[in-house]
């Protein structure tokens, strides 16, 4: 018996959502809508200012969305990552450690430097304005895997992001290992379509190298396979990867098990925010197939989990809406028993 359903190894950061003005956006030159990279002088200016508007803070990161995701259906989770030993670096580590998830900051010393942030300025109109500061959040390397844990997990799940960075690259290739040693299923997420264009032969490298499962939207799909239509991608898909899924916003998802094609259609909500809605879906997925559930079923499960998330503002469920998902994975897993 494996120790930890899933290990996740991925950029973290942690989200902060204040609440800000028409006039405080435009006296900071702040564009409206947008998401922004800035550096850390002006993102800590950003952030005094807005010291006492801040109404929400959270752990975040793609990966680290998903690992949250399968451990608040119940996963015992396992999550590697980097922060700088400051306000936001310890917070993050609390955070973690406060949704019952093990991770290398309980052994490994903070490092210096900034850790990664991202502002969600929210405007009266409710409009969404992002600032990332990526800080050290991006220099995930082997040093930060902690091959006990990974090789005590029934899946390692890598974040695409790491693979633009050499040090990230060689902790990827090294989980790919640790993974064929142990019999784990390794899935990777693409992340973003630009990424996928940039480092495609790194993402096939490692694709042919020993993953099980892929989650991807259609522009990435679109991206890796370099093709120019849905059908293509699946195609190309299907004869160079074991497993994967694309997931098509509105229309569900579409996806291959190795044996038979997957098509999900995902539930009517009224959506508000996009943001997050792929985390989930991944997270939601990877917990029904380590709960023996079929690939089929676990995009359904996936797909409705993440009409929750479009439903609501910010990547992590609201306390009716993680209510809403638990029954229904709960409900299912009784009818199909």
């Amino acid at each position: 018996m494996k120790q930890y359903d899933l290990y996740g190894i991925g950029n973290a950061l942690v989200d902060i959502e204040a609440s800000a003005t028409e006039e405080f956006l435009s006296e900071n030159n702040i564009i409206k809508s947008c998401m922004s990279l800035v550096d850390a002088s002006r993102q800590n200016h950003l952030l005094s200012n807005l010291r006492n508007k801040i109404e929400h803070k959270s752990c975040g990161g793609s990966l680290a969305n998903s690992t949250i995701a399968t451990a608040n259906f119940g996963g015992n989770c396992f999550f590697s990552c980097v922060v700088a030993d400051d306000e936001m670096g310890r917070f993050f580590h609390r955070d973690l450690r406060h949704k019952h998830i093990d991770t290398n900051l309980d052994s490994q010393p903070l490092i210096k430097g900034d850790t990664s942030t991202c502002l969600a300025m929210i405007t009266p109109d409710a409009d969404r304005t992002m600032n990332t500061f990526l800080g050290v959040g991006g220099q995930v390397s082997v040093q930060h895997i902690n091959d006990n844990a990974a090789s005590q997990s029934k899946v390692i799940f890598l974040e695409g992001y790491l693979i633009s960075s050499d040090s990230g690259w060689l902790a990827m290739q090294r989980l790919v290992e640790i993974s064929k040693s142990n019999k784990s299923l390794c899935a990777i997420s693409l992340s973003d379509p630009v990424l996928v264009k940039g480092f495609r032969n790194r993402f096939v490298e490692i694709i042919k190298s020993g993953i099980d499962l892929i989650f991807m939207n259609e522009e990435e799909a679109l991206a890796l396979s370099e093709t120019n239509t849905i059908q293509e991608a699946y195609d190309w898909l299907k004869q160079n990867c074991l497993n994967f899924i694309i997931t098509c916003g509105e229309d569900g998802c579409l996806g291959w098990d190795g044996e038979q094609k997957i098509h999900t259609s995902a539930p009517k909500i009224n959506k508000l925010d996009t943001i997050g809605a792929g985390d989930m879906y991944a997270g939601s997925f990877i917990y029904a197939i380590i709960k023996g559930l079929s690939y089929t079923e676990a995009a359904e499960i996936a797909c409705y989990c993440a009409s929750l998330i479009v439903s609501q503002y910010g990547p992590r469920f609201e306390s009716n809406n993680l209510k809403k998902a638990q029954s229904f994975l709960s409900n299912y897993q009784q009818l199909i028993a």
